[in-house]
């Protein structure tokens, strides 16, 4: 195996054969290029092979150069072969391009007054004056096809389809007429399923006897069906060859995800350490898509248990009530916390992308810090709202996130503390040249209240981790007491910068500052980070590995942290 592997490496590359092309531009020489069958041959081809392709080369260039509306080309070529190698030269003068002087197309039948044609025909990519391109000739034919198609004309066709072109003028006429025939509607809508009532199943149709016929309708329907959670298979089909007045009966037939789901996880997290994690989930609590889930994390640092109980509204795409409890153990560096939660919870999705969440949770918190110590009740109604976009799930280079949090609190015989609580979080991804992007990042709090020791732990701001200011522990960042410890801050402040690089296909670098902290109204004091880390793209999302050093005061001079998931 070794001395194979030398010899592989000891032997000469293949010397590539030099073709040049000259005398056209840019976009025509690459249609040329493409053409060219001689371009691909080696120098060890056989001498008879580079020949016969060299002679069919006027034909290839010919047809390149037509199909972008060049008739009379006058080609110069030659064709040398060395001891080693041949070398082929074209110089090629295309002549005089080919116009467009005449667009004329008709719609007929029930689309002649379609809006959607007119917008169409307004913005198709061959107009009078424009040069002929054959490739955009068929692009338009194929467009008013598909819009059709999209639109319910599932009858329509071209009734004629003419280029003309006149050669000694250099001109050419485009006459296309589209007969779009009857325009179709929806019409029996059968669902094949024992899963769940039929009445809650066609909560998620946008497809209704006697509507115009659309595929984007269907494709609404089919999207709904599978991001609903209930099924394991969707299958829409529109029965073309029963259409009778115009109408075309759907049949869907879906199948049932396992009712009951289970997961095991085991991993790592630097600011918690390692984490054990179990979760449960149940689909079909009935008839009606009520569903369960269940999460447990087991960490030295956090742990949590949590149950909510889902109830799908009138409509299922968007609404959703929920009601639900936790439990909470915390223990940092900084304080010590135990906590429990009910809580109900009404989703609702907007149509331009905003997630939004109205919440009352009741919580009581046992907490200890190195300062204070007590336990609370809190009534704490509020509001949170999320956006995310990104052009790739699982590897973004463009994209945002924000998201917004409001809450509070009154004191009242069941609520022990008045307070008010304003949180923002944003993260922007932003594609640079030569692969790189720049993320930037921030973390905004604000606290209203008499004192800050009045609230439990879980209600303070604090600073330092993977997803705050790097280079310091875990919420080991806020304003100190008298004795130096830290307590917990009424405000939060983070930014951050980063640039990542990939180095091979599936990993990068990455540079960054972070600065910040949680502080309190009357002191302000950021601290610092900087560190370089290591990024892998795995097939589940990207892994993260940061190493940072703080450059202000830290029970730490130098982390690692380590995280896993996308950001956006």
């Amino acid at each position: 195996m070794v001395p194979l592997v030398l010899a592989l490496c000891l032997m000469p590359p293949k010397i590539v054969a030099d073709i040049s092309v000259s005398g056209l531009e840019e976009d025509a020489e690459d249609n040329v290029m493409l053409m060219l069958s001689i371009q691909k041959e080696q120098c060890d081809a056989p001498k008879w092979k580079i020949q016969g392709e060299f002679e069919d080369a006027d034909r290839e260039i010919g047809q390149a150069l037509r199909a972008l509306g060049f008739y009379h080309v006058v080609i110069k070529k030659s064709l040398v072969f060395h001891k080693d190698c041949w070398k082929a030269d074209f110089n090629i003068h295309p002549g005089t391009r080919v116009v467009v002087n005449d667009v004329e197309i008709l719609i007929e039948g029930d689309a002649k007054d379609d809006l959607d044609f007119s917008k169409l025909l307004k913005n198709l990519p061959l107009k009078q004056g424009n040069p002929l391109h054959h490739g955009r000739y068929e692009t338009m034919k194929s467009k008013i096809e598909s819009l059709a198609l999209d639109s319910g004309y599932l009858q329509g066709s071209f009734t004629e389809k003419k280029l003309l072109i006149d050669k000694q003028n250099n001109t050419a006429q485009i006459k296309l007429t589209f007969d779009s025939g009857k325009r179709m509607v929806f019409g029996d809508v059968i669902v094949q399923q024992d899963i769940l009532d039929d009445g809650f199943v066609k909560k998620y149709l946008s497809i209704k006897s006697g509507d115009v016929y659309t595929s984007e309708q269907l494709a609404k329907t089919y999207n709904a069906l599978s991001q609903s959670g209930y099924f394991d298979t969707v299958d829409i089909r529109s029965d073309l060859e029963h259409v009778q007045n115009q109408r075309v009966p759907v049949s869907i037939k879906l199948s049932a995800k396992k009712k009951a789901h289970y997961g095991f996880g085991i991993g790592f997290d630097t600011d918690i350490g390692p984490l054990l994690n179990a979760s449960y989930i149940n689909r079909r609590i009935n008839h009606y898509g009520h569903f369960f889930t269940a999460n447990f994390d087991l960490s030295p640092v956090l742990s949590t248990a949590e149950v909510e109980y889902s109830i799908p509204l009138d409509k299922p795409t968007t609404d959703f009530l929920s009601f639900g409890g936790g439990l909470k153990r915390e223990h940092t560096d900084t304080f010590k916390s135990m906590s429990a939660t009910i809580s109900g919870r009404h989703k609702h999705a907007y149509a331009n992308g905003w997630k939004q969440t109205i919440f009352l949770d009741y919580n009581y918190e046992d907490f200890t810090t190195a300062s204070d110590s007590g336990q609370t009740l809190l009534l704490v109604p509020g509001g949170s709202w999320l956006y995310s976009v990104s052009n790739n799930p699982l590897r973004p280079t463009e994209g945002y996130r924000l998201e917004f949090e409001a809450k509070g609190s009154y004191e009242t015989p069941i609520s022990d503390v008045s307070f008010m609580q304003g949180y923002l979080s944003a993260i922007w991804l932003h594609e640079l040249p030569l692969g790189g992007k720049f993320i930037g990042r921030t973390l905004q709090g604000a606290t209203l209240v008499d004192r800050i020791t009045q609230l439990p732990t879980s209600y303070r701001f604090y600073a330092g981790g993977i997803n705050s200011v790097r280079g310091y522990n875990y919420k080991e960042l806020g304003p100190k007491d008298n004795l130096g410890n830290v307590e917990g801050g009424e405000l939060l402040s983070v930014f951050s910068a980063e640039y990542e690089h990939p180095v091979l296909e599936n990993w990068g670098v990455a540079a960054f500052v972070d600065t910040g902290n949680a502080f309190n109204f009357d002191s302000i004091n950021f601290k610092t980070g900087v560190g370089l880390g290591v990024r892998w793209y795995s097939p589940v999302g990207p892994i993260r590995i940061d190493f940072a050093l703080p450059l202000d005061e830290s029970d730490s001079s130098f982390q690692i942290h380590f995280a896993a998931g996308g950001r956006i």
